[in-house]
């Protein structure tokens, strides 16, 4: 059943050669400096940019993750995925073109820009520091290992040949990426984005097709009453029932999660910073955000629906193994081979992404900025090289610790929701301060530790802590090992980072008058929490975009999305007149969108000259 024949593997090389091919093409425009190494030469035009993010948010693990939550609850428990349209919804109407004006090498020189002296140099070379030694390897590992599950379910690799095949493939990416930076990177996202957008829509089509039709589909799911999802709800179910997300996972996925996709930090900003101005930037975001949020997930669910009906038997722990085994039960000679070509090379595509992000972390923003201020542009393209296979070695290093992807997930969420407080007050607060975020970053490790790692949080609260009368039986949370309560682990780093960041800066002297003036000359915030930093200005301030319509384009823009990401699922599942309707209307709300972007972006420009003399 899992071989694949020789046809399969000849498409297979051929993809992967071409991969090798993309990264020796480019080596030589790659490797002429830091800009060209990490962010392209700041060349790259939106529909470049834009597949290369959607590329680099489908991952390997990422149709197996959402075909196992299929499998497990239902689609109403997708929303783990899709929750974070809410911040890239804001992205794409404010803060893609706010990275593209700061025209940073890197997200974390936003520190130095923001605030100064000592606590901003500690800010950024701990933050490089965390994304590349913390971060960067934590994502690398559950995407090895979703790669280690391919290996097994579609491949027919034994477990003595997963290692050194996934091995080989993190070679190919080492290879591809050391060579030519974020050029092989971006440019072989393009391939990957048509050869898995093909692929999957194709496995979707043969899966529905051996299933018998949609028709049919529907009406064998709906009788299975012992399943979740039997009702085919699009709308998240939040409760205490079996299949439901929890009141807490829902104040952490719709309340904390979005916001950090929303900033568009990371590598999403790597992106946006390397695209040719300000327009490029927010179209590429907003090619991203239709397509990866409101569409790509759609044949990923249609696989993992169909799979409750063809390969019903797979216990809980082998959920995520139904997509690689619909590959090999339904997807043809070649074309079978292509699938999983795809699925390497969406791999490729994901992992080289963050060896290339990571290696930007400890080459900018720690070796040249406090180790070697004055080497050449070649030696520190030599450093982002031995920098990438540090990356490849420390995410191999935790995939191989890891127990599964949802653990690792879960680790990220966690450790993720600390920057949520501080990362909204450096662009909204003017009193936020480095020191401040000192403090915070120290009370966030403290539960981190206290959270993850000392189990600190295991033994359940009760009543008596909230006081009596809540519940006849108590309330009862572990924080560290229910997961169900996520969102509550959130929630609790959420609320005690904050009031650190808060507190800490009230405490501590405000940053410069001169520092914050030149930033928000720079950044252009919100008026609101600037005033008198504008006060001091002796130039016109002028908001790049009021505080109300920012939220309005947010609000349409979000519409839009939800509109045809709801749509689509009905035209799948019914009812189709609603299913229809919605992506009419979906529609004109994405053409209002791109007509305010563009208004947005012709007033835009690379030079501070917005602030006119009074």
């Amino acid at each position: 059943m899992y071989a694949l024949e020789l046809i399969d593997y000849l498409v297979i090389a051929a993809i992967l050669l071409s991969l090798i091919g993309v990264g020796l093409y480019f080596t030589k425009k790659g490797g002429e400096d830091m800009d060209s190494f990490f962010v392209s030469g700041r060349s790259l035009p939106w529909y470049i940019g834009g597949t290369s993010m959607i590329a680099t948010s489908f991952a390997a693990d990422t149709p197996l993750w959402v075909s196992a939550l299929v499998r497990s609850h239902g689609v109403h428990y997708i929303w783990q995925f899709w929750a974070p349209v809410i911040g890239s919804a804001l992205a794409l109407v404010y803060f893609g073109r706010k990275w593209r004006r700061m025209a940073f090498v890197t997200d974390v020189e936003f520190m130095e820009a923001r605030y100064g002296g000592t606590p901003a140099k500690a800010l950024r070379g701990w933050s490089g520091a965390w994304g590349a030694i913390i971060i960067c390897p934590l994502i690398s590992a559950w995407v090895i290992k979703a790669m280690e599950t391919i290996g097994r379910e579609a491949v027919g690799l034994s477990p003595e040949h997963q290692i050194p095949v996934t091995i080989a493939v993190v070679m190919v990416a080492i290879l591809m990426c050391g060579l030519s930076g974020l050029f092989g990177v971006v440019y072989t996202d393009f391939i990957q984005f048509i050869l898995a957008t093909v692929g999957t829509i194709v496995l979707a089509v043969l899966a529905v097709r051996e299933v018998g039709g949609l028709d049919v589909l529907v009406e064998q799911l709906r009788v299975m009453k012992d399943w979740g999802g039997h009702e085919l709800s699009i709308a998240p179910k939040i409760g205490g029932g079996e299949g439901q997300m929890s009141t807490w996972n829902a104040i952490g996925f719709f309340g904390f999660l979005w916001i950090g996709v929303g900033l568009s930090g990371a590598y999403q900003a790597q992106r946006l910073l390397a695209s040719k101005d300000a327009k490029n930037a927010a179209f590429a975001q907003l090619l991203h955000t239709v397509v990866y949020y409101s569409l790509m997930a759609w044949p990923w669910i249609l696989v993992g629906l169909c799979s409750m009906v063809l390969i019903p038997e797979l216990g809980v722990a082998d959920q995520s193994a139904a997509y690689p085994r619909m590959i090999v039960m339904v997807m043809p000679v070649g074309l079978k081979g292509l699938l999983v070509a795809a699925l390497l090379a969406a791999f490729i595509s994901t992992i080289s992404t963050l060896f290339n992000w990571g290696s930007s972390y400890l080459v900018n923003d720690i070796y040249r900025r406090f180790m070697n201020t004055h080497a050449t542009e070649k030696n520190y393209v030599a450093i982002a090289r031995v920098a990438t296979v540090l990356m490849a070695i420390a995410g191999a290093v935790i995939s191989i610790k890891a127990d599964n992807m949802q653990q690792l997930l879960t680790l990220a969420f966690v450790l993720g929701s600390a920057a949520v407080v501080p990362g909204v007050l450096r662009w909204l607060w003017w009193r936020t301060t480095g020191k401040g975020e000192l403090i915070a970053l120290v009370v966030g490790w403290i539960m981190a530790i206290l959270l993850l790692f000392v189990n600190a949080f295991d033994n359940p609260f009760t009543d008596k802590l909230f006081g009596a009368g809540i519940s006849a039986e108590g309330i009862q949370f572990h924080l560290s090992n229910d997961p169900d309560l996520v969102g509550a682990r959130m929630l609790l780093m959420v609320v005690v980072v904050g009031l650190a960041v808060v507190i800490g800066s009230l405490l501590t002297k405000a940053e410069d008058m001169n520092r914050l003036k030149a930033f928000a000359a720079r950044a252009r915030p919100f008026a609101f929490g600037w005033r008198p930093v504008i006060k001091e200005m002796t130039v016109v301030y002028i908001e790049e975009e009021p505080f109300g319509r920012t939220m309005c384009s947010w609000a349409i823009a979000l519409f839009a999305m939800l509109s045809i990401l709801v749509g689509v699922g009905k035209i799948l599942l019914g009812p189709r007149a609603l299913g229809l309707g919605l992506i009419v209307v979906g529609a004109g709300c994405l053409v209002w969108t791109i007509r305010r972007i563009q208004k947005d972006c012709a007033n835009d420009v690379d030079e501070p000259d917005f602030l006119h003399n009074k």
